[in-house]
């Protein structure tokens, strides 16, 4: 089934995730078959047959890229859309992210594992399966131990042996495949899937099948495309065209200014960029020359691991009028006269997407006034009539939040549950963490006051809060020393 006629179906057949290799290719391409065929003459088997195929597959043809995978290729919440305008065709991930080969441990992956793949009970899922895998190496990664291994370890081990981020190839095999949701398929991570068959469909070669196979093919491939450049089909810092779908929708190609080897790498490996319909269908299917596996990975990554490094800053206002540059973890705080000049235009970084979504919910709300009782579980900016019963300067008309009603706002801004509706229910001891342990987004509680922490920024620690009647939201320093000995945490 070609990309085209493909359904927007997160229960689309496995094992469809196919590979489009570009022209630049065919040689090698049929350098791999070529090899392959003589091993099979030769007579070669077990797991010496594994390793050596395995090797000339990835020299010959780690420049293939892989076929577009459906238009929502796994159930997944949509707190980044690709259609959101971060979508950046030159910059998806940065290569910081993508080679990050300690970003997760085996226990971590296990967790992930078992999170994500709760749905999937049959015993070969890769959250409970057993693999018997070979010492492997290759001259673009260190030796791979070998041994009866739970996925989570192969992969841990494989992308350690590549220097590989685990994270990528678990997106890879969920936007491929759906193999974390759902019994794993042959063609688990798309390697060695060229779209060669009838219309541009899939053509899996039967040697590259299985997960062991499938995970080292991947992590190789992008080693090998790390480690030569001369292999990537997508110079970096050079304009390419690159294709909206496959050649045979006559569909044509755009240009794109690729920024960085791993950019170059999935459009190496998927070599199709999303269009304008296709970025503005999401999560959906857009139109005849849509395509979506790019798309999907930069959104899955995004849901499940937070920023990908990459994409372009997200501007908004989402608390009040004050405009916000976010891009990933990155918050930008804005050059507004309710922030200390010290650090307008500091960029900070927040633990989780959610979060950085919040902080830049509570920067729009600077300059919006103090009311007393304003806001309330995560209600926007109010008169604080309902919570202030009329005191102060509540139930008028100024709108705008006290110091517990912005605090809530800003954690439940990104996603979480509130905090509570007061500075005290707020400071809860099994929310604590000690303040060594503060990351932006933590709140810090005082005898009747909270503020939204922000880090230490040149020496100086600063603070989100809504302080006092006549005192609009401000981003200050920390001057009061009567806070509690803990900060609290509301994102984890």
């Amino acid at each position: 089934m070609t990309d085209e006629e493909e359904q927007p179906d997160p229960g689309a057949r496995a094992g469809q995730a196919g590979k489009t290799v570009a022209k630049r290719a065919v040689a090698k391409k049929a350098a791999k078959h070529g090899a392959r065929k003589l091993l099979l003459l030769l007579g070669v088997k077990g797991a010496v047959v594994l390793a050596v195929v395995l090797l000339i597959l990835i020299l010959a043809s780690a420049a293939g890229g892989t076929k577009q995978q459906t238009a929502s290729a796994a159930s997944l919440p949509s707190s980044t859309t690709a259609g959101d305008g971060s979508w950046d065709a030159g910059d998806i991930i940065s290569d910081a992210v993508f080679y990050n080969s300690a970003a997760m441990t085996a226990p971590q992956v296990q967790a992930f594992l078992d999170k994500v793949g709760t749905s999937c009970l049959s015993p070969s899922c890769l959250r409970g399966a057993v693999y018997t895998t070979p010492v492997t190496a290759s001259r673009w990664c260190a030796t791979y131990p070998g041994g009866t291994v739970t996925f989570a370890q192969m992969l841990a081990l494989a992308s350690m042996a590549c220097g590989v981020n685990p994270e990528v190839v678990l997106v890879m095999v969920q936007k491929e495949s759906q193999g974390l949701t759902g019994e794993p398929p042959a063609a688990l991570t798309g390697f060695g899937c060229p779209d060669t068959g009838p219309g541009g469909g899939p053509h899996c070669d039967a040697a590259s099948a299985g997960v062991w196979a499938q995970t080292w093919g991947l992590v190789q491939a992008i080693a090998h495309l790390h480690k030569d450049p001369s292999a990537i089909n997508y110079p970096v810092g050079q304009t390419s065209q690159i294709m909206w779908n496959v050649a045979e929708t006559g569909c044509g190609a755009g240009p794109v200014l690729v920024r960085n080897t791993a950019t170059a790498t999935l459009y190496t490996y998927t070599p199709y960029q999303p269009n304008a319909a296709s970025l503005a269908a999401y999560p959906g299917e857009g139109d005849r020359c849509s395509s979506y596996g790019n798309r999907n990975f930069y959104r899955m990554f995004t849901d499940y691991f937070g920023s990908t490094g990459g994409g372009k800053p997200v501007t908004a206002a989402p608390g009040g009028a004050v405009s916000v540059a976010l891009h990933g973890v990155a918050v930008t705080i804005p050059n507004d006269p309710n922030v200390d000049p010290a650090v307008r235009g500091t960029v900070i970084q927040a633990p989780t997407t959610g979060m950085a979504k919040g902080l830049a919910a509570g920067f729009g709300a600077l300059g919006l006034p103090y009311v007393w009782g304003g806001g309330g579980d995560g209600a926007g900016p109010n008169n604080g009539a309902a919570r202030g019963g009329g005191a102060l300067n509540s139930g008028g008309s100024e709108v705008g939040f006290d110091c517990s009603g912005l605090s809530a706002f800003v954690i439940v801004s990104g996603g979480y549950a509130s905090p509570g509706g007061t500075s005290g229910e707020q400071a809860q001891p099994a929310h604590a963490v000690p303040w060594g342990r503060g990351r932006p987004g933590d709140l810090v509680t005082f005898p009747g006051h909270v503020a939204v922490w922000l880090g230490v920024i040149g020496g100086v620690t600063y603070i989100l809060e809504a302080s006092e009647v006549g005192v609009p939201v401000h981003l200050v320093p920390l001057t009061c020393t009567d806070h509690d000995r803990n900060l609290y945490r509301y994102w984890s």
